[in-house]
């Protein structure tokens, strides 16, 4: 199976689920990429080398890497090389001469900040991107035609917006922005009415009416909007 096929049932399988699709799958697929650094890639020098250029990983990134149970001596080796960089840097670092007290502060602290200043991306944050964009791609050429994704769309929750967005960078083809936007547009319209149900159950007036998909409507619109899982 290639990657584009895997990637095209993967996509279709994650539009049966819950919130953005291509959110969980580079989620899921950021995960298979960090337990693989810790557990199978930690010696690779080539690795090693982009970590410290990078400074380490984002703050995200780095959360996720120190959740992963029983990575601690993994973590231990990526965080000696890390500090050991930041350590060169501040010990070689220029400092005013005793007779030269004068000398601006700004300057020297310039060329120190460059020093701990990464040279790379976050590699986790440059993975999550090309999967990102392999998923995108995928949606937008196979959304249309025989066995196309568009229905599995229609019934989804849709792309969060910063996915949307991305899409719109990436459409080529008139017919499918068209349908692209019309699917998005009445998945819009779906989290509007499960917002102002949310709403209107909450007067007091109607607290007694049983809950339905409305109970969670406000979580899985903030995760429409900025991305992400959020429980």
């Amino acid at each position: 199976m290639t990657e584009n096929t895997r990637a095209f049932h993967d996509l279709r399988e994650a539009l049966n689920q819950p919130g953005c699709p291509v959110c969980r799958l580079v989620e899921r697929d950021t995960g298979r990429y960090l337990d693989n650094l810790l557990w199978e890639n930690v010696n690779d020098p080539g690795l090693r080398g982009e970590i410290r250029r990078a400074l380490g990983f984002c703050r995200e990134h780095t959360r996720m890497l120190v959740s992963r149970p029983g990575a601690s001596l993994g973590l231990a080796l990526i965080a000696r090389d890390v500090w050991g960089e930041v350590q060169r840097a501040t010990e070689t670092a220029r400092l005013p001469a005793p007779k030269a007290r004068r000398a601006r502060a700004a300057d020297l602290a310039a060329g120190l900040l460059a020093r701990l200043t990464p040279r790379g991306e976050c590699p986790a944050c440059a993975y999550a991107r090309a999967m990102e964009d392999l998923y995108l791609d995928i949606l937008l050429e196979r959304l249309l035609g025989e066995d196309g994704l568009l229905a599995a769309y229609q019934a989804s929750g849709g792309l969060c917006l910063p996915h949307f967005r991305q899409a719109l960078t990436r459409v080529q083809d008139s017919a499918v922005y068209a349908a692209l936007v019309e699917a998005q547009r009445a998945i819009g319209q779906r989290r509007l009415a499960e917002l102002d149900e949310f709403i209107r159950k909450n007067d007091y007036r109607f607290r007694d009416e049983p809950w339905g998909r409305e109970r969670d409507a406000w979580l899985r619109a903030f995760n429409a909007l900025v991305g992400g899982l959020l429980s």
